[in-house]
């Protein structure tokens, strides 16, 4: 048996996973998140912001103690849209190695959606799938065909879709049309989805498990394979819309404070994908990228 961490630089969180690993199986001792907010202003500046890097940094010193504490054998770290998209991103990388003496390693969107779905399917035995892993700038579409896995990701996201048309909530009805066009063009055109098994990953989907479970305190163990319904899916978005971030921090306990200012565009987003594939049904998945990191190295 091994200690693994995990950390994943999103665009939106800052994640970490720590298991003991045996035999491909992660047990898991700790799992943390932290909204840091990595990709703001990326698409208007071009580069991750000071102010950036330095929630980054704080929630990684917090994180790296933690993996001292203990006893950690490797620790593998991802960054994502964010640090793919970012002029400045050697700078940012270097300076992130440098303080904690690990390596970052910048993946493609593409490899994103593959390790996504190790750690997904680690824990089920699925013939047919498909893997929707909203992030904070890019969204990665993962199912199987003709016995291959194929990965596809799109250039949106809940920050940046945040930034672009949410920064003022609620948003008019008026504006709606547009945003669905915008949404469409991103999303790629994906064809036989019938009798599929469609699982949704990361924070989008577990803050819509929690308001759907009415939750007044977040708990990850109640949404792991929780099923949501279309029709649920699209009423929690048609209150959401007409929220400011206050009612939204003041009505859903249970989701992460720090996602009120994002979580109206994500919900947007996941009803604008199950509307445009024909989704009935999605589960929620607590395992991605973090569980897939650690085991595609045991």
């Amino acid at each position: 048996m091994v200690k693994v961490a995990s950390i994943d630089l999103g665009s939106n969180s800052t994640r970490l996973l720590i298991g003991n690993v045996e035999k491909g199986k992660i047990l898991t001792v700790l799992k943390r998140h932290e909204v840091t907010r990595m990709g703001d202003g990326i698409d208007k500046n071009g580069v991750i912001n000071l102010d950036a890097q330095k929630r980054v940094i704080r929630v990684l010193k917090k994180y790296f103690l933690e993996i001292q504490k203990q006893n950690v054998d490797r620790v593998f770290v991802v960054g994502t849209a964010a640090l793919r998209d970012a002029t400045n991103q050697v700078e940012v990388v270097n300076r992130i190695e440098q303080l904690f003496d690990v390596k970052v390693n910048v993946i493609s969107g593409i490899e994103e959606g593959y390790l996504t779905s190790l750690g997904v399917l680690n824990d089920l035995k699925l013939n047919n799938y498909l893997i929707i892993d909203i992030g904070g700038r890019s969204t990665e579409f993962v199912f199987n065909e003709n016995n291959k896995v194929v990965s596809i990701s799109s250039n949106i996201g809940v920050v940046s879709l945040s930034e672009k048309f949410f920064s003022n909530l609620p948003i008019s009805n008026s504006e709606l049309k547009s945003i669905e066009n915008y949404i469409d063009n991103k999303l790629p055109k994906l064809e036989n989805l019938s009798n599929r098994e469609i699982f949704g990953v990361a924070g989008t989907f577990t803050s819509l498990g929690s308001i759907h479970l009415q939750q007044s305190q977040f708990n990850e163990d109640d949404l792991h394979h929780l099923e949501i319904d279309k029709n649920s899916i699209i009423k929690i978005n048609e209150e959401v819309l007409n929220f400011s971030e206050a009612k939204i921090l003041s009505t859903y306990k249970g989701i992460d404070p720090k996602r009120a200012k994002t979580i109206t565009s994500g919900i947007f987003l996941a009803t604008n994908i199950i509307k445009k594939y024909n989704i009935d049904v999605i589960k929620v998945s607590n395992c991605d990228i973090l569980e897939g990191l650690i085991l595609k190295n045991y």
